[in-house]
């Protein structure tokens, strides 16, 4: 039998208990909705002076048409946000918590925005995807932006603007908006191969030709790397462009690469460029040369070559010049780096990597280059190529202020190289007996521009090889080299329209007080009004004071009251009872 614990009991006694019954159940359900609320949200309140955790209104009207169609129904597919750490881990760091915060509030916004959190150390099959190389390093700090088939992967520090190794602004809304636009371009961007001059290229109409069967390997690594691929020749171009000027004759227009072009593949061409000198001074005349300098010079795309040593192109060889590229018409030899072959003639040479690591080969493969025993490049049949810049591997552009070219050695020959000289009386190339060394066989120049409008760098590349054989399927189809690896971040790398994508929005669009480039870190007690009389030098600029917020005093005192209330609410209702009890 169980005794009723009420028997005997005043009323006063019997609703006091009931009142603590009641009392301990809600602070029970309380204490569960607050877990529950931490677990699958995040409910926090911004009282930073600069806005850190809070997304403007400018961000969310610029990535409307982002998540929306015209008609109003959401895009399909969505865009996900994947962070590769968990969220305790992204909270407790002051560069990566703005970033996990605005896309949290962001995919409050949109439903088609998708945030995960993956522990890649756990789990690192789960980010298998998103690597360019076997081998690249993928690491907690980053943030993987993708839509379809296509994403970007951006560091964490790149959401902000640093200067000294500090942090003075937060650019995540600009960085953010510019990615979203550059992966939901309506035009996928595309590769061409260039045609008209004897080059290799994929012959879609016959794709088991002996030239399509070669190049397949390079049309895969494009296509894996969210590019589509097409060809095109310069006379197409000139045709085009004709026709629209005959048509539209208030909007001329001068011969240039199609919009979606990301990247023009010249491979193997064996007859020279077109220049029609008399032309030459005629308004309007473009020559072919002329219509790829003028796409590298917009920074719309890129160019990637692989010529034969043995072919003279003097036209097109006067282009690559003013691009830093030196072809020789040597090829070069190497007894003690190159895979054994049935003559053994040492002319399929195992490639050095750069080391340095500010170069930009390093950037490309340094998870290979970093390893004891690393994947191996080759490269076939290849002479090399020199800096054709007369003092420095970095020159300022003609005509320009902020605008200059970089030469880089992509891929080296060991020092015990050798050039071998083509000899008509035997024909057949013969030792020059000159000094060995190592020869850049690949090499790239990177055209930097400064944007004044954003405050950061634009870029477009041209990357040469030596080797009428570096993007054929004996050198990508063989899974033994590194060499498919290698292309296809290269492909990566290069093909980037984030520039164009991300151009009306602009730096200073998103800005907070000045036109620089994102929320500037400022002290946090320093009112608006305080900023505009104390904030600025005698130059104009703001007096940026190098804070890394966490939380702010005013906001620990809100969740320090929060916290608090619980304990001293269970307090004083547990005084009131034993004092009722025990006096009323």
């Amino acid at each position: 039998m169980i005794k009723n614990p009420f028997a005997g009991k005043s009323t006063r006694t019997k609703t006091f208990a009931v009142i603590t019954l009641v009392a301990l159940i809600l602070l029970l359900g309380l204490n569960l909705a607050a877990f529950a609320m931490g677990v699958y949200d995040t409910v926090f309140l911004d009282l930073t002076s600069e806005g850190l955790y809070t997304v403007r209104d400018m961000m969310v009207e610029a990535c409307h048409d982002v998540f929306y169609l015209e008609d109003g129904s959401l895009r399909d597919p969505g865009i996900t946000i994947t962070f590769c750490a968990e969220p305790d881990v992204l909270l407790a760091n002051y560069v990566t918590r703005p970033i996990y915060y605005m896309a949290i509030a962001l995919a409050d916004i949109y439903p088609n925005l998708t945030v995960k959190t993956v522990n890649i150390t756990y789990n690192p099959t789960a980010i298998a995807d998103y690597k360019t190389t076997s081998l690249t390093e993928i690491t907690a700090s980053d943030v993987i932006i993708s839509y379809g088939t296509r994403y970007r992967v951006a560091s964490a520090l790149s959401f902000w603007n640093s200067n000294d190794d500090a942090l003075y602004s937060f650019d995540g809304e600009y960085k953010l908006a510019s990615i979203f636009l550059s992966l939901t371009l309506i035009n996928q961007p595309a590769a061409y191969f260039l045609t008209g001059h004897g080059e290799d290229y994929y012959d879609f109409n016959n794709p088991e030709s002996e030239m399509s069967l070669d190049t397949s390997y390079l049309v895969d690594l494009l296509t894996e790397r969210g590019l589509q691929v097409k060809n095109i020749s310069l006379d197409e171009i000139y045709k085009a462009t004709a026709e629209h000027n005959a048509a539209h004759p208030e909007d001329k227009r001068v011969p240039s690469m199609p919009e979606d072009c990301a990247i023009v593949i010249i491979n193997d061409p064996k007859t020279d460029f077109l220049y029609d000198e008399s032309q030459a001074l005629k308004f309007g005349y473009v020559s072919e040369t002329e219509i790829l300098d003028r796409f590298l010079t917009s920074g719309r795309g890129s160019v990637m070559v692989a010529k034969d040593y043995r072919v003279t192109l003097p036209i097109f060889e006067d282009f690559l010049r003013e691009w830093g590229m030196e072809f020789t018409n040597t090829q070069v030899k190497d007894d003690s780096q190159h895979i054994v072959d049935g003559t053994n003639s040492g002319t399929t040479l195992v490639a050095d990597y750069n080391t340095d690591e500010a170069s930009y080969g390093f950037s490309i493969y340094g998870e290979y280059a970093t390893l004891e025993s690393a994947p191996r490049t080759i490269v076939g049949d290849t002479g090399y190529i020199k800096c054709a810049f007369d003092d420095s591997p970095n020159v300022g552009e003609a005509g320009t202020l902020n605008v200059s070219r970089i030469y880089a050695p992509f891929l080296y020959s060991s020092d015990k190289a050798q050039d071998y000289a083509y000899n008509a009386d035997a024909d057949a190339y013969v030792d020059l007996a000159g000094e060995r060394g190592r020869r850049a066989l690949a090499a790239v120049c990177g055209r930097q521009k400064l944007n004044d409008f954003t405050a950061t760098y634009e870029y477009s590349y041209l990357f040469c090889a030596a080797s009428a054989e570096f993007f054929s399927a004996s050198h990508l189809g063989n899974t033994s080299y590194a060499n498919y690896d290698i292309v296809s971040a290269l492909a990566q790398n290069i093909a980037r329209l984030d520039t164009r994508a991300s151009i009306e929005l602009g730096g200073t669009s998103l800005n907070s007080y000045t036109g620089f480039g994102g929320k500037i870190l400022l002290n946090s007690q320093m009112s608006a009004e305080e900023v505009e009389v104390n904030g600025y030098d005698e130059t104009g600029h703001l007096n940026l004071i190098r804070v890394n917020h966490a939380l702010t005093t005013p906001i620990i005192v809100i969740f320090t009251i929060i916290i608090a209330l619980l304990p001293i609410a269970v307090a004083v209702v547990g005084v009131i009872i034993r004092v009722k009890r025990k006096y009323l």
